[in-house]
């Protein structure tokens, strides 16, 4: 039984192994960063198609799509947020768990045919914490690069398109609105984006802040589109995300005074 599970997931096991030779290379060897990051995308890519069983498709650039998604998300993080030793390591393990995830209910959607409910519901919070690194690693990226805000917020309207997209895909809502809501949601971003740049909040900060919207904006979208979005619904997820962003000021204020205490 355990043989036969491992042998049935053999190809994320390897896929696992390989990344975590990369990331490690990545990590004591420094130089070969741009070669190590054109390798890991390379390799996910590949092992995404065998394990489609060959296949193109949609849903296939969805799994590459998602798979990389959360790759790239981790080792942006890796790369600009000045890790030390354990941190650094400890985040290779959050980036190979992210991605196994995605592969192992990607591959269990391949298999049966259908998405299961804990799929849904697992892979909606891991993307969740993906956006957050991804945003995360993107708002960092001036630290070291002189990049031009409007790349950006091009870049984070991109993937917050990506993420509703995985969301509503997976939700099975249909895709005659979707692009009229992802425009909106889209534009939503790029100016939370604008307004934050020169705000004084730390990166950490401001990526929480675009992901709290982003869970609102989602979850409305997608009760909206099955037709059950009720005025108590509304007001739940509002009240919820009025919560989390009082909460987000609070702890920020608390940390900020922190030093000042002591």
């Amino acid at each position: 039984m355990f043989l036969g599970s491992l042998w049935n997931y053999r190809k994320l096991i390897l896929l696992g192994v390989i990344l975590l030779a990369l990331l490690e290379v990545m990590y004591f060897w420094p130089k070969l960063l741009v070669w190590m990051v054109i390798a890991a995308i390379v390799v996910t890519v590949i092992f995404t198609w065998w394990i489609n069983n060959s296949k193109f498709s949609l849903d296939l650039a969805a799994f590459m799509a998602e798979s990389v998604w959360a790759v790239l998300a981790g080792i942006g993080f890796l790369i600009f947020a000045r890790l030390g030793f354990w941190q650094a390591h400890l985040t290779v393990l959050v980036i190979l768990t992210m991605l196994a995830f995605v592969v192992f209910y990607h591959q269990n959607r391949i298999d049966n045919k259908q998405w299961s409910l804990s799929a849904i519901n697992w892979l909606s919070s891991i993307d969740l914490l993906i956006l957050f690194i991804a945003t995360l690693s993107l708002m960092l990226l001036p630290r070291f690069y002189g990049i031009d805000i409007f790349w950006l917020m091009l870049l984070v309207s991109a993937q917050l398109v990506l993420a509703f997209y995985l969301f509503s895909w997976r939700q099975g809502l249909p895709m005659k609105k979707f692009w009229l809501h992802s425009l909106l949601l889209a534009l939503i971003g790029q100016e939370i984006i604008w307004v934050t740049s020169a705000w004084y909040k730390n990166a950490y900060f401001k990526a929480f802040l675009l992901l709290i919207i982003y869970y609102l904006y989602s979850e409305l979208i997608v009760h909206y589109a099955k037709g059950n979005l009720t005025v108590r619904v509304a007001v739940e997820y509002i009240l919820i995300a009025f919560t989390l962003i009082v909460a987000l000021f609070v702890f920020d204020w608390l940390f900020v005074l922190a030093p000042n205490i002591l």
